[in-house]
């Protein structure tokens, strides 16, 4: 994966009866085809199969958290089960690839080809894994307060690597497209908790806005610093001349539209669930306000 896939895990469930993907009905048969096999060639490209399990792990996580929190009671029925469910490979992974197929729709095919060779047949080979294999592993949270700590000690010394991570997260900007996702997710869960009727009085489309917005900071304080300890961990086996070489493809032109492409894919996919967690949430535990 990339650092574009660096997303903030966003807690998301399905309700009691499977949904359907989203239909191509009106699209001719010639894009549908093109769509399933842009997203497939993107999901082997940045070996997507391996992060998936990941995400589903990250949702059980998020769950207990809630939980902890006094945000969910603990005696709701099926709720880990709930979660499990919506991040179940085998649902997860088709949603993802179809949205990255219509996302790929819009991009231009020469840069995306070249942005795909990278991790094809070109140093994205050994990123990729190194990526998946510090996610895995963050979901430890001694490990990841160990990266947080690496990253910060490295940072407080002025090190060339934290300078680097700061580059690449700067000018790669993978902080602002992590917010919005957070906001807007943010937002789809209120809208579903309402419409399963969690609310007393339903908020307002601003109402719900505002309450996002409220979010801002918090969500941006936290992309960062989870983007920096991640990429301290998945970074570590690497030279810095590897990582200013991997800077350098990630702000060139096929490397901002591989991240753009990627975050709109993503935030399609989490939208959607958040939205389904909103209706669970209401459903499961009536008259709890989360």
């Amino acid at each position: 994966m990339s650092p574009a896939l660096c997303l903030i895990a966003m807690l998301t469930l399905l309700p009691a009866a499977p949904l359907p993907h989203p239909a191509h009905a009106s699209a001719p048969l010639w894009q549908v085809a093109q769509e399933q096999h842009q997203g497939q060639r993107i999901w082997d490209a940045l070996q997507m199969q391996a992060l998936v399990p990941t995400l589903q792990q990250e949702a059980r996580s998020g769950a207990a958290q809630l939980v902890e929190e006094g945000l969910m009671s603990a005696g709701s029925p099926g709720w880990p089960e709930i979660v499990s469910r919506i991040h179940d490979p085998a649902r997860l992974g088709p949603m993802l690839r179809h949205a990255l197929g219509r996302a790929a729709e819009q991009a231009d095919p020469a840069l995306l080809d070249r942005a795909l060779a990278f991790y094809e047949s070109g140093p994205g080979l050994r990123l990729a894994a190194l990526e998946h294999s510090a996610r895995a592993a963050m979901l430890d949270p001694e490990i990841e307060e160990a990266a947080r700590l690496a990253f910060q000690s490295a940072d407080a010394a002025q090190g060339s690597r934290a300078r680097l991570i700061r580059r690449l997260i700067d000018e790669a900007d993978l902080i602002s497209p992590n917010v919005a996702t957070g906001m807007n997710t943010s937002i789809a869960f209120s809208q579903g908790y309402a419409e399963a009727g969690g609310f007393d009085m339903v908020p307002t489309p601003d109402e719900l806005v505002a309450d996002a917005w409220a979010q801002e900071d918090e969500i941006a304080i936290e992309a960062e610093t989870w983007m920096q300890a991640f990429l301290m961990l998945a970074y570590s086996p690497l030279s810095d001349a590897e990582i200013e070489s991997y800077i350098d493809f990630a702000t060139a032109p096929e490397g901002l539209l591989l991240a753009d492409l990627l975050f709109n894919g993503f935030d399609e996919v989490f939208v959607q669930t958040a939205r389904e967690m909103g209706r669970a949430a209401a459903m499961r535990d009536e008259g709890h306000e989360l």
